[in-house]
């Protein structure tokens, strides 16, 4: 009786296994058939198998192993959660796909476009570098203590800190040196954790604080006078704009900030030898011009553009970055290739930065390649029309705090705490990161950072630092 029913069970899975392949290979012959009657390349594996399924999304990781295995094709066809997902293995479909109009944010906003190029420009953002120098003192500050005493920190806790104080500051167009701050800080870390706006930027209050007009780093002003020029926009359109507009700097400002300058700090502590070099083009340049900061002083930090430069390189703010077609794109491969209206295409940065076609040895980390390998595989920011919103302000920020911190401290690995490595793939292995800090006499304390302080208005605190 037990081996009949064994063979009952056997024939039902037998049969189970029949209809269950009667039904998929069909489906998948018609997906992949989607790709090669195109002439395209079609990925393999078991992963791209199951992301035919609607539901069932590609990692990051795994659009760039099948980059890395497809590096000579110019597209790779595969499923993301069942629709057609164009991979580009080559530069001009990744560039074209960044900067093309023919590409947009799978899930971007339509309508009226954006406010945050006409705003968050080279020109506004030397008008917040008194804002960010305060929120660097501060932070050089509350990290006096620490190095004293040679003890871990993880920078993104810090990092992240002081770019929402500098954010908090221009939404605000005033010092945030109240209890306004804690609260625009907590809320500015539910919106980095779920990439929606919250119901608090939904409401905010756009109107100016009473007592105070509105001044040049007033971001909500800003946003509002941009919103204002486009006339055909009532104004309940308008200030839904500004408040969706200011969330996505706030976004794209915050955490870039964190995670580059994590990732700087990484790197440095991990090769004094380049870290040392840093410290001494800063002592030079910074000795030169010991008054008040400006970005034009910023500009002549050569070497640590080029530090952050190579970070971006093996550190790309985004991993993979996806767009979906508004319009027919002819694929430049010599053949008919067409990616359709509605298709997505993903632009896997990491591989390309990482690809030694276009930069040699790519694994290791060095300053001194740029600018001279510098080329249109490199693409930290995205590139053209949709480029990263926040790159003036982080590029800035970064600068000004690196600058400080280097100058000031040394940067050491922590036998004892080592901490994670920073992983491009998983934005919160940056949090894992630790170095040390030490105050010692080979570190002086540079002009730059007494011209910091006169930047510092007063002796009042910025809560966030206490």
């Amino acid at each position: 009786m037990g081996a009949y029913l064994m063979t009952l069970a056997l024939e039902a899975l037998a049969f189970a296994v029949f209809v269950a392949l009667a039904a998929v290979v069909p489906y998948v012959r018609r997906k992949r058939g989607y790709w090669t009657s195109r002439g395209v390349t079609v990925a393999t594996g078991a992963r791209a198998l199951a992301a035919t399924v609607p539901g069932i999304r590609l990692d990051e990781k795994s659009l760039a192993r099948y980059r890395d295995k497809a590096a000579a094709a110019t597209l790779v066809g595969l499923h993301d959660a069942g629709r057609p997902c164009a991979l580009a293995c080559d530069v001009r479909v990744a560039a074209a796909a960044l900067g093309n109009d023919g590409f947009i944010e799978p899930l971007g906003r339509t309508g009226a476009g954006s406010l945050i190029p006409r705003v968050v420009n080279a020109e506004t953002v030397t008008a917040m570098l008194p804002a960010m120098c305060e929120a660097v003192t501060e932070l050089i500050t509350s990290l006096e203590a620490l190095a004293n005493l040679r003890q871990t920190i993880g920078p993104w806790t810090y990092a992240k800190k002081c770019s929402i104080t500098t954010v908090a500051t221009c939404v605000y167009g005033q010092p945030m040196i109240d209890s306004r701050v804690n609260a625009f800080a907590e809320q500015c870390d539910k919106a980095l954790q779920r990439p929606a706006v919250t119901d608090y930027f939904t409401t905010y209050d756009l109107s100016s604080i009473s007592g105070r007009g509105a001044s040049s780093t007033d971001f909500k002003q800003l946003l509002r006078e941009a919103a204002a020029a486009d006339q055909n926009e009532s104004s309940d359109v308008t200030d839904k704009q500004v408040r969706q507009d200011m969330f996505e700097f706030i976004t794209g400002a915050i955490e870039p900030t964190a995670a580059l300058v994590t990732a700087a700090l990484y790197v440095l502590s991990r090769d004094q030898n380049i870290q040392d070099k840093l410290r001494e083009h800063l002592d030079v340049v910074l000795d030169k011009h010991q008054q008040r900061i400006t970005i034009d002083q910023l500009d002549r930090l050569t070497y640590l553009e080029n530090v952050l430069e190579e970070t971006l390189r093996k550190y790309p703010l985004v991993a993979v970055v996806r767009r979906l077609t508004t319009k027919s794109y002819v694929v430049p491969d010599g053949g008919q290739s067409v990616l359709e209206p509605g298709t997505l295409v993903a632009v896997p940065v990491h591989a390309f930065h990482h690809d030694q076609t276009h930069f040699t040895a790519p694994e290791m980390f060095l300053p001194d390649r740029f600018p001279g390998q510098l080329s249109s595989a490199y693409m930290p920011y995205g590139s053209g029309l949709r480029s990263h919103i926040g790159k003036h302000f982080v590029a800035v920020e970064v600068k000004l705090i690196i600058a400080m911190l280097v100058s000031r401290y040394a940067i050491h690995v922590d036998s004892d705490v080592p901490g994670r490595s920073p992983d491009p793939f998983d934005r919160t292995s940056f949090a894992g990161v630790r170095v040390k800090l030490t105050n010692h006499n080979g570190v002086k304390e540079p002009a730059m950072y007494e011209s910091l302080r006169k930047c510092h208005r007063g002796n009042k605190k910025f809560l966030l630092f206490r």
